[in-house]
Order: structure tokens, then C-alpha cells, then sequence
């Protein structure tokens, strides 16, 4: 196994983005058809090293032969801002091809999967139903389901001018960022839906609009795994379900 840490220049972003990237082994010995790979999303609040630090993602991707690709995102925000800040593009398009092209990961849908907790949750899971072309499946740990009462209550919180700066003045929710209807259209398209693990604890704040989230997916057909514990907001229980998450969806022989 290696850790890499490094920089790449964001064109979407305009600007330098740092990341670490797991290795199962040597980056010199590498497969010619390419690693498969999970991309992992932190928190709002957290950065690169946050998985790092705080869980077992090295072991975990070293038991499966999967690379891990953790990008810093800033706020975590996940979205393609009003202003241009284009974030979710970035994690979909831009990153995939030039680590791919750097470090031979896999390109093919059924070797690339992505994963996140909490807002890191809710990007994963909006990447996989926007693009169920490009990823096989999905992790997503007490993740944010309803992005418009979120938006709502944290900006009555004292975040009212950074939710405008992404959504404009209106806070606005585009199409795209809406959980709901992406699962919506995904249900349309069956054949390519993506697998999906969601795990939420039961004392997490966000437990309710998962289970009403979990509900909507099971009405519209959507491949998916829901799993629950006795647990809060909190890294003991996310590192038990990225283990059980990467069972469910990265079949094994990885």
C-alpha cells in the first residue's frame, strides 16, 4: 500500500485542490487496466485528511485492492454554485481524469464507485444518481437527504450569505441538487442505476429525513441497502459503515 498526498490545478475550480490517494500497492506496479477506485467526500468542516485521522480507510482499501481517492473540498458543499464555482463538476469530470491519467484508476463503471458522511454523504449520493453512467455505486453515511430544509435551518442559523452565494439570493434549489427528483429520474433508467449503501444512527439528527429518504428510494425501485445503529453524528459509528458500505456495493475479488 502507498499514501500519496499531493496538488492538481482545478481549470473548473480555478485553483490549486489538494488530495490524498490510497495505493493498494506500489504506484509502480500498477495494472495496466487500471485500480478501481472509490472516491471519498468529507464532512462540511472537514478536509483531505479528515478519513484518514479518523477512520481505517487505509486497511479497509488495502484488504479490498481498491485505491481511495479523498479531495479536498472546502465546504463540502457539493454543488455547481450559481456563481460558477463548479465543485460537483470538478468531482465528476475533472478529478476522475486527471488522477486516472496520473495513477492508471479505472475508468470503467463497474471499478469506480463514490462514498461520503454527512455532506460528503449527500455528494456522493448526488454524483451516483446524476451519473449512473459513470459509477456502479454509492456509500453514503448519515448523509444530508433533504438539502432544502437544510439550507433553510442552517442559513436561520447565521449562514444565510454563504448558502446565497451558492443557490443566490432566492436560496433557490436547482433541479440537480435535489435528492428526490435525481432518484426520481434514476428509477427511469433501471438498467444503469447505481447500487446504493445508506446508513444512518438512530440518535443522528438527520435520522428522520434518511428514513423518509430511504422510504422514497424503495418506492421508485432504486438498488439500494439501508443499514442502522444505535449511534449519533459521530466517526465510531462511520467507520463500521464504510467497512459495511464497501461490502455492499464493491463486489468482492477487488
Amino acid at each position: 500500500m502507498a499514501l500519496l498526498q499531493g496538488n492538481l490545478f482545478s481549470a473548473v475550480l480555478g485553483r490549486q485542490v489538494s488530495y490524498n490517494v490510497i495505493m493498494p500497492h506500489d504506484v509502480c506496479e500498477e495494472p495496466s487496466w487500471g485500480y478501481p477506485v472509490l472516491y471519498l467526500l468529507h464532512a462540511r468542516g472537514d478536509d483531505r485528511n479528515s478519513w484518514l485521522t479518523r477512520s481505517n480507510i487505509e486497511r479497509y482499501a488495502c484488504e479490498r485492492g481498491i485505491a481511495v481517492v479523498m479531495p479536498d473540498c472546502g465546504s463540502g458543499i457539493y454543488c455547481d454554485t450559481k456563481f460558477g464555482d463548479k465543485q460537483l463538476t470538478f468531482i465528476i469530470e475533472e478529478l476522475p481524469e486527471k488522477l486516472g491519467n496520473m495513477l492508471r484508476l479505472s475508468y470503467t463503471r463497474e471499478n469506480t464507485f463514490v462514498g461520503g458522511v454527512s455532506m460528503g454523504g449527500y455528494g456522493a449520493i448526488k454524483c451516483a444518481l446524476l451519473s449512473p453512467e459513470r459509477f456502479a455505486g454509492c456509500i453514503a453515511i448519515s448523509p444530508v437527504t433533504e438539502i432544502s430544509a437544510y439550507v433553510q435551518y442552517t442559513a436561520e442559523q447565521g449562514e444565510l450569505a454563504m448558502w446565497q452565494g451558492v443557490f443566490g439570493g432566492e436560496l433557490s434549489i436547482p433541479r440537480d441538487d435535489d435528492l428526490y427528483i435525481l432518484a426520481d429520474n434514476v428509477s427511469s433508467f433501471i438498467h444503469i442505476s447505481p447500487k446504493i449503501y445508506l446508513a444512518c444512527g438512530k440518535k443522528d439528527e438527520l435520522y428522520a429525513q434518511n428514513i423518509r429518504f430511504k422510504n422514497h428510494l424503495d418506492s421508485r425501485h432504486v438498488d439500494f441497502t439501508f443499514e442502522q445503529a444505535n449511534a449519533g453524528h459521530e466517526w465510531s459509528f462511520w467507520d463500521v459503515a464504510i467497512q459495511y458500505g464497501m461490502n455492499a456495493i464493491i463486489p468482492s475479488g477487488r
